[in-house]
């Protein structure tokens, strides 16, 4: 089938954000509308790598994307560009931006070069900023030591030896983590999203206790609006490991599942989000040998959802083959897992509700393209819904990220890294039926 891509629109933007292409593809390309970026080389290429940009965000008329140099939005229907609002500063780039976006306010922590040392705030209606925050004082952080934590009107920042929670609104403070730092335990890190969850190292720290040396984990449901834990769940860690729970080991915050990395091993659990009691612990421990994430700082795992009471997670096996597997999250039993398969990562998609399980089964090699698939609920059994162009996939890069609003597909990219002679897209919207 020969692929017809139609330019419609040329649009110009402000200063710092270049031209910007947008095209309409026919509806038996499988394309709604795509927009067309530019590639990095070099150390520019190295650095936008390391972005968490994660920022993708809807509101009643558009998607809005976060961009290296800023934010932009397009109308949801034609793709037509709406606003461009760039970073402060000239030489600022985007480090990391949560998905989260409640109250239509988007959050983007930037800096120059390899800092990200401020956070800024948008209105999503307009691309109005509503406040800019310095996270210094101290030395420049960098993009490896920031993460933020979105849930409802608030965010939290950790970024080296700071850590901060902030109302989303006018950037000003909402609680003191501080605050509820103890002598044995830190303020912790955080993981947003539709709940607040903190992890933290523990250890008694007194030498006069008989207990010094002792060492726990603490895994804690927080209220956003005020920072009180509503439960802590607390494991004990083996007397030769300084911890087995960090804030990058949050999967899911609702439900509330994690991985712990022990002396024997990697290991799925699941808690309750009611009382913080262990709900399953996941057998097989694992699926597959790698149960990793590209992208999380501060957020859920783009890799992993639940679909009722089945948790869908993508791992990585031997040889780098991709499969998903899926969970019983009452008993932990493994309900099924796909086979591993060579070029291909997937993706669920929770947010599209339902009874179905969806995911994006994205690839990396140019002679195929990505595509929506379903798993039955029983068997994983994996079934096409839509296949999309090859062009889509060329023009990204293994870092797309799919995100499912109003029973449509947006594959978004800020960095594409593209094969060698093909068209870089930014963002692209799909249909979710052939």
């Amino acid at each position: 089938m020969i692929v017809l891509l139609v330019m419609a629109v040329l649009v110009l933007s402000g200063a710092g954000f270049g031209a910007w292409y947008m095209f309409i593809g026919s509806p038996s390309n499988n394309v709604l509308w795509s927009v067309e970026g530019t590639t990095k080389s070099g150390d520019e290429a190295g650095a936008a790598l390391k972005a968490n940009t994660r920022g993708t965000w809807f509101t009643d008329k558009a998607v809005v994307q976060t961009l290296s140099s800023g934010v932009k939005a397009y109308d949801l229907g034609t793709g037509k560009q709406l606003w461009a609002t760039p970073l402060p500063g000239d030489s600022n780039e985007s480090c990391v931006a949560p998905e989260n976006s409640s109250g239509d306010i988007g959050i983007v922590a930037y800096g120059d070069g390899n800092a990200c040392d401020h956070v800024v705030a948008y209105d999503l209606d307009s691309g109005k900023q509503l406040w800019d925050k310095d996270l210094k004082p101290g030395d420049t952080t960098s993009k490896d030591d920031v993460s933020i934590a979105r849930a409802g009107d608030v965010v939290v920042v950790n970024a080296a030896k700071v850590t901060l929670a902030l109302k989303a609104a006018d950037g000003t403070t909402a609680w003191d983590p501080k605050k509820f730092a103890t002598e044995d335990c830190g303020s912790g890190e955080f993981t947003g999203g539709k709940a607040l969850i903190r992890v933290r190292g523990c250890s008694v720290s007194d030498f006069d206790d008989p207990d010094w040396g002792q060492h726990w984990d603490e895994v804690s449901l927080i209220d956003p609006a005020t920072g009180q834990a509503r439960w802590t769940y607390h494991h004990k860690v083996p007397e030769d490991s300084l911890g087995e729970i960090d804030g990058g080991d949050v999967i899911s915050t609702s439900p509330i599942v994690l991985i712990r990395h022990g002396d024997d091993g990697e290991a799925l659990f699941s808690l309750d989000e009611e009382t913080g009691k262990v709900r399953s612990q996941f057998s097989p421990a694992t699926p597959a040998e790698y149960v990793t994430t590209d992208d999380s700082r501060g957020g859920p795992w783009s890799e992993a959802g639940a679909f009722g009471d089945t948790f869908v997670i993508g791992v990585t096996g031997e040889k780098s083959k991709a499969l998903l597997a899926a969970y019983d999250l009452d008993s932990g039993k493994q309900l099924w897992k796909t086979e591993a398969v060579e070029f291909r990562d997937f993706y669920p998609l929770p947010a599209a509700g339902g009874d179905r399980i969806l995911a994006y089964r994205n690839t990396n090699d140019s002679d195929e393209g990505s595509e929506l698939v379903e798993l039955g609920a029983k068997d994983g059994a994996v079934k096409t819904v839509v296949e999309y162009p090859a062009d889509v996939h060329k023009g990204m890069s293994v870092f797309a990220r799919p995100y499912w609003h109003d029973n449509r597909l947006y594959v978004s990219e800020p960095n594409p890294s593209v094969i060698y002679g093909a068209t870089p897209y930014t963002l692209v919207a799909l249909p979710t039926t052939d």
